[in-house]
């Protein structure tokens, strides 16, 4: 278990061919672990990562599908419910879209969700 700066973490775990590495950490640099990751060979071939929040509670999927009138009207009734703002959620879900469309590119990995 490592625990602290994900970026400080993962140099620490240079060469290291782990199995499986679970990463929930900044979600806005999601795609930068990732490719430190795959840099430095903290996952053997064939190990397993699990990423947190890949789809950002549905937002990551809403906001290619929805229309910003939609968007908006969603956001008003979670935020009556106390629910993240509507910048703040939008925020996470670009930056999770960034990380999946990244992870899917490269051809260095297989996507699973």
């Amino acid at each position: 278990l490592k625990v602290g700066d994900g970026m400080e973490a993962l140099r620490g775990m240079e060469g290291g061919q782990y199995d499986v590495v679970f990463l929930d950490a900044n979600k806005k640099q999601y795609a930068n672990y990732l490719r430190l990751m795959l840099d430095l060979d903290v996952l053997r071939v064939g190990g397993l990562l699990i990423v947190d929040n890949v789809m950002w509670k549905g937002r990551v999927v809403e906001l290619q599908h929805l229309s910003e009138e939609e968007r908006v009207e969603l956001s008003h009734s979670r935020q009556k419910r106390g629910v993240m703002s509507l910048v703040e959620s939008d925020k996470y879900a670009l930056a999770m879209h960034a990380f999946n469309e990244y992870a899917r590119g490269g051809g260095r990995v297989s996507v699973t969700v």
